[in-house]
């Protein structure tokens, strides 16, 4: 797909499941290969009152008479800092890092160990592919999810399985996978070139109007393939742009 420097990107922002009608000073997003967690920040004014911590929250982006979804996932905190009032985002990951899990298994499946971390954080939207290996044993003193499924990941590896990774998606749905399958982000597939919709171009990374992309995403630079290890979205009146770390498609 291939986007125009003069579409100008609108944020629509719902909370609790109604729309917000007052327009977000900004927002904020950066996803990262090697972090499960995303960072997300909205930003209303001060004597908004707008949000508080738990309100569910989705974030979607329209231009050119799309709408598409940025982020799925609930306030985490609420603070006024200057002029504006902060919301600190959260996805499903909040759940995985605050769910103490003590791990005791003797001949299981491995995806049988993963689901039941996933169950005891109330985690149910999955995409996941998951090595089909019987673990003679698998047990944790009282820590949490979190840190239980990289504990599974580390074992998995020494069982051979390399590349695997979790996080949530803009859907908020947990995936558990390598790149070749479901530890990617899905989404459209976005063409840039050079002095039409590139604003910006640097060693191993590049700048453009904001768009609904996440790390691990192929993108199309100048004729070539990437994919994304990072972005970093912000949209803002007086600014905005979406800056993509760029890796060579292996």
């Amino acid at each position: 797909m291939q986007i125009s420097n003069f579409e100008h990107p609108v944020l629509n922002i719902s909370i609790n499941g109604a729309a917000v009608e007052k327009r977000p000073s900004s927002f904020s997003l950066i996803t990262d290969e090697g972090i499960a967690s995303v960072m997300a920040v909205l930003k209303f004014p001060a004597d908004s009152g707008i949000g508080k911590s738990g309100d569910p929250v989705q974030v979607h982006l329209s231009f050119a008479g799309q709408e598409y979804l940025l982020f799925t996932g609930n306030v985490l905190a609420a603070g006024i800092h200057g002029a504006y009032r902060d919301l600190i985002l959260t996805d499903g990951y909040s759940k995985l890092f605050k769910t103490p899990v003590i791990a005791a298994y003797r001949k299981e499946i491995a995806k049988a160990i993963l689901q039941d971390c996933l169950d005891s954080a109330g985690i149910e939207s999955t995409a996941i592919t998951c090595p089909d290996i019987e673990i003679a044993r698998f047990s944790t003193q009282k820590i949490t999810a979190f840190l239980c499924i990289k504990l599974l990941i580390k074992t998995l590896e020494e069982h051979g399985h390399e590349g695997l990774r979790f996080f949530f998606d803009a859907e908020n749905t947990f995936r558990f996978g390598t790149a070749g399958d479901t530890g990617k982000n899905e989404g459209a597939f976005y063409e840039f070139e050079t002095g039409k919709n590139i604003l910006k171009k640097g060693s191993g990374r590049i700048e453009v109007l904001p768009l609904p992309i996440r790390h691990s995403q192929e993108v199309a630079v100048d004729g070539m393939k990437f994919v994304a290890s990072r972005t970093d979205l912000s949209v803002s009146g007086s600014h905005s742009r979406l800056i993509l770390w760029l890796r060579e498609v292996a």
